[in-house]
């Protein structure tokens, strides 16, 4: 290949100086003018760097400090610390990198319970794992009050650069008690708009919840829609359609019969506004089918500007239990009614069966003193006196016994007893009384065994049981008839048993009418019979109660003219021994045994009393050492010899010390005789409860005043049979 030369045509010397000096001028030109663009930008960069800064140090005057922090290796630069901070008195140029001073920040300034959650926040692994994602990321805590007073604080990080080498952040910290104040001002309104709208719901739900159901109907337009009242909070349940239609579908389906067309006009949409006029709320009661008892409420919801009612609610709900409560208070007050009838009748009653032996007595003493020289009316005027005076005993027996029963004072005890030495002493009491009225008594033995006579009750209770039920079967019976007693038993487990209890008379009997009253108070069949029959009409409804207590049952089969059968039934406990045994088991014969000589103390305070009870003894060959209470009876014991005592007779209410206590004091002394020697009850108590509290006290036997002298000898002589066993029962 041929090279190509040029050849210039040379120019003269100053030519070529001149063209040099023309592009030496020209490139200074050239330089001015870059020299000037590049001061240009200069400037302009240097503009946009002070309003970087100006605006940084806007951005900084918002916050207490920011610091300038490469993620990746913790190095980090402090670009602002306001004065009157935490950090501004901690010495951080110590710190060699972003977390140990965070760390450091959080020991000295943070409360214990928020510092780790703070480190792990603040911590470059933290921060960089977060802004990889985000662009900022703020955090909130509280820390130790700074000089100015500041608790609450605001962290926030900002990505600034990122690359494979570099990952730069910018970390702020502003304080934020302005905003936590507000904030905490509006949590706190929020909270009490809650609580205010949570109790008022609650009030609403809790009346809500006394409704079965509750519909919203607007008048004008014929709708409703029904709303739940299941749940805490109330709400619509989709139900919903013409309210007439709802309300008569309601009545015709679920109203009784009886009700349907009193409340059908009730139920008329129509009218609401117009009834409900100068009425906020109207409602009516009606019964169900199912026999319970409801109340429908319309109330005013809404009403328009001229006062006209457009929306109402309809609530229903179940009135039974208040229902039932008016039933029970009518009954009661029915109950009251009787009652005062009852006691009206109690007292005209009482008044006519305690003049009328009173004035008996009366007359019989009048009597008396007409046929002073006539021995055999003597006799005979004391004997009716007796007997009169025995019946007024009885009669306030019964009344006090029937006051004690009705209040509930009488308190249950459960003894072992024998129930053959039960039934053989009443068996021997109404067989002398039946063969004085000339009626024939028998023991239905082939029928009436049984396997256990030691049971666990309360004797006390089933001797006045039976005692009630063959006085009657005596008392309205005629000579000649028969009167049959019998017990069975039906043994229900190896702890239990059941015992029944039956007496048939060929009495009077009774009718059908009668026998649905015949354990009412004052019951008898007719007011002819309290003339002819001596008695308070108590006996029975004492029975019943009585029967009651004991968990058994009583039944009374009558005829008029025929006679009467009553049948009791008392569950037992099995007690610990047993005897085989039956009705047709003899009495012990008393008259083997004399107390010819025996050493009596009678413990009496009443004077009147110790000289009736000293007579009848002395009489019957004793001798008679007296106390006048129980403090004096158990210094007499003690110093006497032993043995000395065959009996004590034991009054219970007296001062210093009662019958009770001093039969207790007696029965722990430390002699042989204290617990042997009979001490028989003599006292005006006469419930089952005192008997029983008798015997509680180590008594042997309880005899009611007044004092029946053929009783006291009794009770002695029995004691004295039985070797000092337990006898409680009041009747012998």
């Amino acid at each position: 290949m041929t090279e190509t030369k040029y050849i210039f045509p040379k120019q003269p010397q100053s030519v070529t100086v001149l063209a040099f000096i023309t592009v030496l001028i020209v490139l200074l030109l050239i330089l001015t003018v870059m020299i000037h663009m590049r001061n240009r930008k200069l400037k302009s960069t240097l503009e946009e760097q002070m309003a970087e800064r100006r605006l940084l140090d806007k951005i900084c005057a918002d916050f207490t400090a920011v610091y300038y922090v490469e993620l990746n290796t913790g190095s980090f630069e402090i670009l602002h610390i306001n004065d009157g901070t935490n950090a501004k008195k901690m010495n951080l140029k110590q710190c060699d990198n972003f977390n140990s001073s965070a760390g450091q920040y959080a020991v000295q300034y943070l409360y214990e319970k928020e510092r780790q959650e703070f480190k792990d926040w603040i911590s470059t692994g933290h921060l960089k794992e977060q802004l990889s994602r985000k662009e900022r990321i703020t955090y909130h805590y509280r820390s130790k009050p700074n000089p100015n007073q500041h608790e609450f604080f605001e962290a926030q990080a900002v990505k600034i650069y990122e690359d494979e080498k570099h990952f730069f952040a910018l970390v702020g910290f502003r304080h934020i008690d302005d905003i936590m104040e507000k904030e905490t001002t509006i949590q706190n309104q929020l909270k009490q708009a809650l609580d205010e709208a949570r109790l008022s719901n609650e009030i609403i739900s809790a009346i809500a919840k006394s409704y079965c159901s509750i519909y919203r109907i607007d008048v004008q337009k014929d709708f409703f829609e029904e709303i739940s009242n299941d749940s805490e909070i109330h709400k619509l349940t989709g139900n919903r359609g013409c309210a007439s239609e709802k309300l008569y579908q309601l009545c015709d389906t679920m109203v009784a019969p009886e009700y349907r067309s009193l409340i059908r006009p009730f139920l008329d949409v129509s009218t609401l506004s117009a009834r409900l006029k100068t009425e906020e709320c109207i409602s009516t009661e009606y019964r169900m089918c199912d026999g319970s008892w409801h109340r429908m409420l319309f109330t005013v919801k809404k009403r328009d500007e001229s006062g006209n009612v457009t929306h109402v609610l309809c609530t229903v709900r179940s009135i039974s239990d208040s229902k039932r409560r008016e039933e029970n208070l009518n009954f009661a007050a029915e109950a009251a009614k009787r009652e005062a009838e009852m006691k009206t009748r109690f007292l005209a009653t009482m008044s006519h069966d305690i003049r009328t032996p009173l004035n008996g007595i009366i007359g019989m003493v009048n009597m008396g003193n007409q046929y002073v020289d006539d021995p055999q009316m003597q006799q005979k005027i004391r004997e009716k006196a007796m007997e009169t005076l025995k019946y007024l005993v009885s009669l306030v027996n019964d009344v006090l016994d029937m006051n004690k029963l009705q209040s509930g004072d009488l308190k249950d005890q459960q003894l072992t007893f024998d129930l053959t030495e039960v039934l053989r002493e009443l068996n021997q009491i109404y067989d002398e009384r039946a063969a004085k009225k000339g009626i024939r008594y028998e023991i239905d033995w082939k029928n009436g065994r049984y396997s256990h006579s030691a049971l666990v009750g309360n004797p006390v209770y089933l001797g006045r049981i039976l005692s009630n039920i063959m006085d009657n079967a005596i008392k309205f019976s005629q000579a000649g008839s028969v009167l049959t007693v019998g017990v069975k038993e039906e043994t229900m487990d190896d702890d239990r048993a059941n015992f029944t209890f039956y007496c048939k008379d060929q009495g009077v009997g009774m009718s059908e009418d009668f026998i649905a009253h015949a354990f009412d108070m004052f019951s008898q069949e007719s007011e002819t019979s309290r003339s002819r029959y001596e008695g308070t009409g108590l006996g029975l409804a004492i029975t019943k109660q009585l029967v009651d207590r004991m968990d058994g049952s009583i039944e009374l089969k009558s005829k008029a003219g025929v006679g009467t059968t009553v049948i009791v039934k008392i569950p037992f406990k099995i007690g610990t021994q047993d005897k085989n045994s039956n009705l047709s088991d003899k009495a012990v014969s008393l008259d083997d045994y004399s107390v010819e000589g025996m050493r009596v103390l009678v413990v009496e305070d009443n004077e009147l009393n110790m000289e009736i009870s000293r007579c009848i003894l002395e009489d019957s060959g004793m001798e008679v050492t007296c106390a006048v209470d129980g403090q004096e009876a158990v210094e007499i014991f003690e110093k006497s010899a032993p043995d000395y005592f065959g009996v004590i007779y034991m009054d219970i209410m007296m001062p210093r010390m009662n019958g009770l206590d001093a039969a207790r004091t007696i029965r722990e002394m430390k002699r042989r005789d204290a617990r042997r020697v009979p001490i028989i009850a003599m006292s005006a108590n006469a419930f089952a409860e005192d008997i029983i509290n008798s015997r509680l006290a180590g008594m042997n036997v309880h005899l009611a005043k007044p004092l029946d002298a053929e009783k006291i000898i009794i009770a002695l002589k029995q004691c004295m049979a039985d070797n000092s066993d337990v006898k409680l029962y009041e009747d012998l």
